[in-house]
């Protein structure tokens, strides 16, 4: 009788048996239990089991997390994930493309077009993209078509109206997302 290696269908990492089951192997790499009708050739014969989130490795059930829709590679948990217009974008995808707030690993929707902070959702208040004070508003350039922060945001000598840090035209306001 000859011994088989077996190796994880995700991974490619050694398994061992799990427990007193025949035919379930464990990942000793990535932790996702798998079964396989014949040891000898190898098949797949039920899906994982358990998913790892290619990301932060929490385990996830089967038909549970998401998959990003950039790069389409694995199952994410929802902290890993965020979904951006209705589309779901791992964090790797996200901070590739260096569109991450600067306070945490979710998509930066406010990018200030002067100094290039970004913010997300919930944290464009702290990044100051929102007005402070009781009325919520962004400050929007339409002829640079980007955000200004409010670090940024350079006032007429005469006039209290915003204008372009860039540009020097004059600012909109627009409730936040």
């Amino acid at each position: 009788m000859s011994v088989v290696e077996m190796r994880c269908p995700r991974c490619g990492s050694v398994c061992s048996q799990k427990g007193d089951k025949p035919n379930e192997y464990s990942c000793t790499h990535c932790g996702a239990t798998f079964r396989f009708v014949d040891t000898s050739q190898r098949y797949v014969t039920t899906d994982v089991l358990i998913r790892n989130c290619a990301f932060c490795g929490k385990p996830l059930e089967t038909g549970k997390g998401f998959r990003c829709t950039r790069c389409g590679r694995e199952y994410f948990c929802d902290s890993c994930v965020d979904e951006i217009y209705g589309k779901y974008v791992c964090v790797d995808c996200i901070q590739k493309s260096s569109q991450n707030c600067q306070l945490c690993r979710k998509y930066g929707v406010y990018k200030c077009i002067s100094c290039g902070r970004k913010a997300c959702k919930q944290h464009a208040q702290h990044m100051r993209f929102i007005q402070p004070g009781s009325e919520q508003r962004v400050l929007f350039c339409s002829r640079c078509s980007g955000f200004v922060c409010y670090s940024c945001v350079k006032f007429g000598f005469f006039s209290s109206t915003p204008t372009c840090p860039r540009c020097g035209s004059a600012l909109t306001y627009y409730s936040p997302y």
